[in-house]
């Protein structure tokens, strides 16, 4: 099973800390999508796609990434998302997308990220403190999960 994460992590690097914790259990790659705009996945099993929230959706530059890539139908993908304040569901609407392709997504993380944002800024931002040490053992544990369902996965 090979495996890379897409990330865009820019503000406070929360997105970043925890794929940190996914990718010596995945054995993953990591590509920061806003430096790499278009990595080769054509050698991946799973790809991962990691963002902050920016205005209710992951970041434009790994948005774009996923539109403009195909996949084959053995590869799987899986999303990974921080955000100040988990009021729905961010990844729903990606994975419409992926769906649309054709392409599996087999599961989704997601935490609470440290938030200064735009009106977050004047009260010295929300969810302090997050990722903490709780979130970063569930991103190892989603981590591992993967690699317990899909560890003989290969690209066809």
């Amino acid at each position: 099973m090979k495996t890379i994460i897409l990330y865009a992590s820019v503000h406070h690097k929360n997105t970043f800390k925890i794929i940190q914790q996914m990718a010596p259990i995945l054995d993953a790659d990591l590509i920061d999508i806003t430096r790499e705009k278009h990595p080769d996945l054509s050698d991946y099993t799973l790809v991962g796609f990691a963002s902050g929230i920016y205005f209710n959706n992951l970041h434009k530059d790994l948005l774009e990434c996923l539109s403009v890539n195909s996949f084959t139908k053995r590869q799987k993908v899986f999303l990974v998302y921080t955000c100040g304040f988990a009021y729905k569901n961010y990844g729903k609407q990606v994975q419409a997308k992926l769906a649309a392709k054709g392409i599996d997504c087999i599961g989704q993380f997601h935490c609470r990220g440290y938030d200064t944002y735009g009106p977050f800024a004047k009260i010295g931002g929300i969810a302090k403190n997050h990722p903490n040490e709780k979130d970063l053992s569930s991103a190892r544990l989603f981590a591992d999960s993967l690699v317990q369902r899909y560890r003989n996965l290969t690209v066809e």
